[in-house]
């Protein structure tokens, strides 16, 4: 009998420690393995081997069996797991079954399965072409000895006619044979060949010099995609793969059409709206070894990334990389940072307008920043940009509606418009001659293509019970005017400074003399009743946080300085205590937006 093994493992559920059980096979870590969880049958990964039980031997289970079907999961994976779990504050569990949810696993089970069956079916075949090669060699040996013999010129004519036949059966045999086998096979791709043959130049001089440092780069620039194919080209040609992650599935599949000419074959795409299949085929693609460039959205992080060089995330300030749905809450912009570091490749964060955190990073020295924008130019190039102030327009010429006679007058003229509305509502735009859009809708939107874009009550866009109001605003009207050759915005406050600002900086120093974020931490903790939320931000501090109950959610303060991860850890330890002695239900919400 083999000697029994311990090992940890990380299973898809919200756990707080990785469970121990006992098995006869030499296991790896990354390895899948079927376990029994709470009577329920789950796959878990090997987190660690060689484990000393720390409870009585008699009460660990036993592995149910090992996976071998399943592709192990990569140490840069488990890395970027055991980062996400620590920093959001939830288990790794929960990572886990975020980047492998149960449809995923099925998948790739069916998908072993499948490939089970075609190896099954592909050996029974090769088995039967290797006996019938074998019978012709044999019938092939017969007819030479008959030849060798004396006959008449019929009988030799036939005889030889028959072995010419048995050769041409013998040579069929063989090809077929050649297919079949796997040393004998098709030759894999040369894809050497394919890079040789990037339509793309190397980047230029202060590009290079940026991705240089080491640093992540803050690339701020209205066009930015050129910047992105020649660092792409580069990392490819020195023998190392590329992730470019988007905001918007719409915005992949505008760039997939935009880099498909340089990197051809080379081009993945992988997003949410495709199918469970499509996306295994991803995995499976990236897995393989072949050179690649991968555009996806924020879950494409979990792709089984191999040999990274270069990261890049497109439009970093977009508050839809935040995930907040369900746990683990993640910014994927963040953890871009960190799937960089595991590898150990370049980061480019492009925007034409940063966000207030990259901006501060690069002020601090963590990040290096190189401004691509011609004397500081961020718009369109010929972006005219008319701002219409509602209640002056009222007085001096009327409305139509929601419409001043100057924005119908532009539009009477403009070839296409697109409309973005803001506390209309939609029937009050019937009839109107453009494509019309929610703030969300065009935030999510390429709108390039319109000559003109047109917004009614932008004052929809701040908020003032939100502190990021004013710079979402400023972010969004700055891509706007980054695309659009022509935009008109109506509003009320037309002496807002999201209007006027010539750069985030200002809102930078405002987050600084009120200590909110990039300068701070929040964490909120949301429950279902208020009554559990007021019990918990009592007990938070007492403990010496700076806490605020609103309503039914508790807003944690944490200053931006070296016991930041001791204070997460502490303020951890607090959270699953209250959760084991109240038995309350809360999800925790760290960076919210």
């Amino acid at each position: 009998m083999q000697p029994q093994r311990y090992i940890k493992l990380i299973l898809p559920l919200r756990l707080e420690w990785e469970p121990c059980y006992s098995t006869a096979a030499e296991l790896a870590i990354g390895e899948r393995v079927a376990v029994v969880f709470a009577h329920k049958r789950v796959i878990g990964v090997v987190s660690e081997t060689d484990v000393t039980p720390d409870i009585d031997p008699s009460r660990i289970h036993s592995v149910l069996g090992v996976e071998t079907g399943l592709e192990k999961i990569s140490p840069e994976e488990i890395s970027l797991w055991r980062f996400m779990a620590e920093y959001y504050l939830c288990s790794i569990g929960e990572v886990y079954k975020a980047a492998y949810p149960s449809l995923k696993t099925h998948s790739e089970e069916s998908s072993a399965r499948a490939q089970q069956r075609k190896e099954a079916l592909e050996e029974l075949t090769l088995r039967r072409w290797q006996d019938r090669l074998h019978k012709l060699q044999a019938r092939l040996e017969a007819r030479q000895k008959a030849l060798e013999g004396r006959h008449n010129e019929t009988v030799r004519l036939r005889l030889e006619g028959q072995r010419d036949a048995i050769i041409a059966e013998i040579r069929a045999a063989e090809d077929k044979l050649a297919a079949l086998s796997p040393e004998l096979g098709i030759a894999e791709m040369d894809y050497s060949s394919l890079i040789s043959r990037i339509k793309a130049p190397d980047p230029p001089k202060v590009l290079k010099d940026s991705l240089s440092t080491g640093k992540p780069l803050l690339l701020k620039s209205a066009d930015r995609e050129e910047s992105y194919i020649c660092a792409a080209a580069q990392s490819l040609r020195k023998g190392r793969n590329v992730f470019i992650m988007v905001n918007e599935t719409a915005l992949a599949t505008r760039l997939q059409e935009r880099l498909e000419d340089a990197f051809g074959s080379l081009l993945l795409v992988h997003h949410s709206q495709q199918t469970h299949a499509a996306r295994r085929r991803i995995n499976d693609s990236v897995r393989s070894g072949r050179p690649y460039v991968l555009i996806g959205t924020r879950s494409s992080l979990f792709v089984p990334h191999r040999d990274l060089g270069l990261i890049i995330v497109e439009n970093e300030e977009s508050p839809f990389y935040k995930q907040s749905d369900t746990a683990p809450r993640y910014n994927a912009r963040d953890c871009a940072v960190q799937l960089a570091r595991i590898h150990g490749c370049n980061l480019i964060l492009g925007s034409c307008s940063p966000s207030l955190e990259s901006l501060l990073n690069a002020r601090s020295g963590r990040y290096s920043l190189l401004d691509m924008n011609p004397e500081g130019r961020q718009n369109h190039p010929g972006c005219r940009f008319t701002l219409i102030d509602v209640q002056a327009e009222k007085r001096k010429n009327g409305m139509e509606g929601p419409f001043s006679r100057k924005l119908l007058k532009a539009m009477h003229f403009s070839g296409s418009t697109a409309l973005i509305r803001g506390f209309e509502k939609e029937e009050e735009l019937d009839g109107v001659q453009a494509d019309i859009y929610t703030i969300p809708q065009a935030a999510r939107s390429d709108l390039s293509n319109y000559s003109l874009v047109a917004m009614l009550s932008a004052d929809a866009l701040f908020d003032p019970s939100d502190f990021r109001s004013d710079e979402h605003a400023f972010q969004f009207l700055e891509r706007l005017k980054a695309c659009c050759p022509q935009l008109m915005i109506q509003s009320s406050q037309a002496s807002h400074q999201a209007y006027s600002l010539p750069g985030a900086e200002p809102l930078l120093e405002e987050r600084r003399r009120f200590g909110l974020p990039p300068y701070t931490r929040l964490v909120d903790i949301r429950f279902k009743d208020a009554a559990a939320a007021s019990g918990l931000a009592q007990k938070l501090t007492a403990g010496g946080f700076s806490t605020v109950a609103l309503w039914d959610t508790v807003r944690v303060t944490l200053p931006r300085d070296r016991q930041l991860l001791e204070r997460k850890k502490e303020l951890r330890r607090c959270l699953e205590a209250f959760r084991s002695s109240s038995k309350a239900t809360f999800v925790v919400d760290v960076d919210p937006i």
